[in-house]
């Protein structure tokens, strides 16, 4: 029998890894805040000799999404930003069926790409699973809804978009939005929508999530999963799956750090694919969604289906979440009432995280901007960074955010 070594809860507090002693905090507030994930229940399995291969061909599996009747693989194809046609081309060779994209907020790029790559590919329309959708900010009526379907449905070049999912949504207000679901039952009558997704990735999403599984307009989640962030998220999708709501995740890097830590992924190992692994060894998750900006990328993505965890690859991760433990931003918000100046801390703090860590610069930089002056990090240098003293993980907040604050603003200079 092989020995597969797991995180001991021996070493955690309630499923929590245990914080080093300079920033260790409050239980309640860890758990609710999100210090470390569902899972770090990294339950390993595989040995140390488990490598990816160099070559070969490559299977892509498939899981049911939820009752919506859809079969997705296990790796999506995360378009955000990318609208590279030969990227695509080579995903649907690697048997990749489910391309998520966005909408409008992004100007429809990755829409078009998509639309122009199936027709030449000539992919049977319902051979592939399209997900889409856009930011309905609060007030937005049913008929702008519909018209952001509609031009979707015009950069895409198709007749219904299988899965449309409401992005960015921050509070549990926007969950029962009214000009939002009664644009997406109009979409659906007339046979536009078939599906309606909630994307989040903010601090209280949880709460965001389970107050959307009391409407059963939403069948699918879209949601940021990682190791160290969202406690008891895995609950949270278990309840979902045993209401037929299907997941799709995202964001599986926790912050996509791992060039910061010296020799993390020595000896050939590698830290996008141990987080695939590890999201996809949840029964509840049906496709983990990579933003493929290279070939190389799609061929270790696709490599990590049907995988299991090393044993290497479970001491890589703690050793991430460790050292990200003080470093990592989970978005919380939970410093922004203690901000004199009202910052968006949580928002300057992830279109830092898309500047520097993600390659997607200019939409960071056009995010920032697109701020109210009020909300942006122009004045924390002068600030005592009262903030700082609130974070619950001890970050260096206050440089922190007059680093971000001098690189996103560069375009406006």
């Amino acid at each position: 029998m092989l020995f597969c070594p797991t995180l001991e809860r021996s070493n955690f507090h309630c499923g929590v890894p245990m914080l080093p002693k300079r920033i260790r905090i409050d239980r309640r507030q860890l758990l609710r805040l999100g210090a470390a994930a569902p899972a770090l229940a990294l339950t390993g399995c595989g040995t140390d000799s488990d490598r990816p291969s160099d070559a070969g061909p490559l299977k892509m599996r498939y899981r049911p999404l939820g009752r919506t009747g859809l079969q997705v693989s296990e790796i999506a194809f995360g378009a955000h930003g990318v609208e590279n046609q030969a990227l695509m081309h080579a995903a649907l060779e690697a048997g990749i069926n489910t391309f998520c994209t966005s909408g409008s907020y992004l100007d429809g790029k990755e829409e078009r790409a998509l639309s122009e790559v199936l027709r030449s590919a000539r992919v049977p329309r319902d051979k592939v699973v399209i997900f889409t959708g856009d930011e309905i900010p609060a007030g937005t009526g049913a008929g702008r809804v519909v018209a952001a379907i509609d031009a979707s449905l015009r950069r895409l070049g198709t007749d219904y978009i299988d899965v449309f999912y409401t992005a960015q949504v921050a509070s549990v207000a926007q969950v029962s939005a009214a000009g939002l679901l009664a644009g997406i039952d109009e979409a659906k009558r007339a046979g536009k929508v078939r599906h309606l997704a909630l994307s989040c990735h903010t601090g209280g999403m949880q709460d965001i999530l389970n107050a959307a599984m009391n409407d059963a307009r939403f069948e699918v989640f879209f949601i940021k999963y990682d190791f160290v962030s969202y406690p008891d998220l895995d609950a949270t999708l278990r309840r979902a799956a045993q209401k037929g709501i299907g997941t799709v995740v995202f964001k599986t890097t926790a912050g996509n750090r791992q060039r910061e830590i010296k020799d993390l992924e020595a000896g050939g190992l590698s830290f996008r694919q141990a987080t695939l692994k590890w999201a996809l060894q949840n029964p509840d998750v049906a496709s983990a969604a990579v933003t493929a900006t290279s070939f190389r990328i799609i061929r270790e993505c696709v490599e990590a289906v049907g995988q299991r965890l090393s044993a290497a690859e479970v001491r890589m991760m703690r050793r991430y979440a460790d050292e990200m433990a003080d470093k990592y931003c989970r978005f919380c918000a939970t410093c922004e009432c203690h901000c004199p100046r009202g910052v968006a801390v949580a928002d300057v703090m992830r279109f830092a995280m898309y500047f520097s860590y993600y390659g997607r610069e200019k939409e960071a930089m056009r995010l920032y901007r697109a701020l109210p002056a009020e909300r942006r990090a122009s004045g924390c240098a002068s600030c005592s960074a009262p903030c700082e003293r609130a974070c619950p993980f001890r970050r260096s907040l206050h440089a922190e955010l007059v680093t971000a604050d001098r690189s996103l603003k560069f375009e406006e200079a």
